[in-house]
């Protein structure tokens, strides 16, 4: 973002105090001393003086002192320059406090700028994360009817039929369902315990599976995109007993 450009006003001020440094140098240009006179004129000259004071020297007595000269009165023309002088001075200033103002707004402005640009930053980030995460609650509730339908799946016999073949068509429908708004299940058998996803509901040795793993699981854990919804009700291996 540039700086502030200059106003009308301030043009009108720039001009006044390039025309009063004007009329100052023609002022004081006027008053310059008049050139001399040759050096020869000025050598004729003091020798005649010489001459005279020196025959006279003895005869003529000394001329009285003249009286201390009066103080001239100011001109006409020293007066507005004078005047000239201290308008320039109020001019200026007014420019330096008007640059100052200036500079001011234009910092505060750049700093509401980056104010707004942060809050609408925010609040997009707010949108987006009641969109994705606005279910959660809703999600919470089905998870329970989705762990029924999996114990269901467990224990069902393998001769079960087209019956058991309908509910595990149900459950998989919902899970796919579920996973479309961004819910998904993740598996902890085996894998280290992660206390950021897992719950331990125990510990036990086991045999093939190393200490601080998962050796069993009683609830699977889900995620809701980027957040844990709901984490995993495991056991944790202890190691083998020998």
């Amino acid at each position: 973002m540039n700086g502030p450009k200059e106003s009308a006003a301030d043009k009108a001020i720039r001009e006044a105090l390039e025309s009063v440094e004007r009329l100052e140098r023609e002022r004081e240009a006027a008053r310059a001393p008049e050139v001399t006179a040759p050096d020869e004129e000025v050598a004729f000259a003091s020798d005649e003086s010489e001459a005279v004071a020196g025959a006279s020297f003895q005869s003529t007595p000394p001329a009285p002192a003249e009286p201390a000269e009066l103080p001239k009165k100011k001109t006409a023309d020293q007066l507005m320059v004078e005047s000239l002088l201290k308008a320039k001075g109020e001019l200026q200033n007014a420019l330096e406090q008007t640059q100052k103002e200036a500079k001011d707004m234009f910092e505060r402005l750049a700093r509401v700028s980056a104010d707004f640009e942060n809050f609408k930053k925010r609040v997009g980030r707010e949108k987006d994360d009641a969109i994705k995460f606005g279910n959660e609650r809703a999600f919470k509730e089905i998870l329970p009817v989705v762990d029924n339908f999996r114990r269901a799946m467990q224990v069902a016999p393998p001769e079960g039929g087209q019956f058991v073949e309908g509910v595990r068509l149900v459950s998989k429908s919902l899970e796919d369902a579920l996973g479309r708004f961004g819910v998904v299940g993740f598996d902890s058998l085996g894998e280290p315990f992660d206390p950021a996803k897992h719950e331990a509901v125990g510990s036990r040795p086991h045999e093939t599976i190393p200490s601080q793993h998962v050796c069993e699981e009683y609830q699977r854990g889900y995620m809701l995109h980027d957040r844990l919804l709901r984490p995993a009700l495991v056991i944790v291996s202890a190691g083998s007993a020998n």
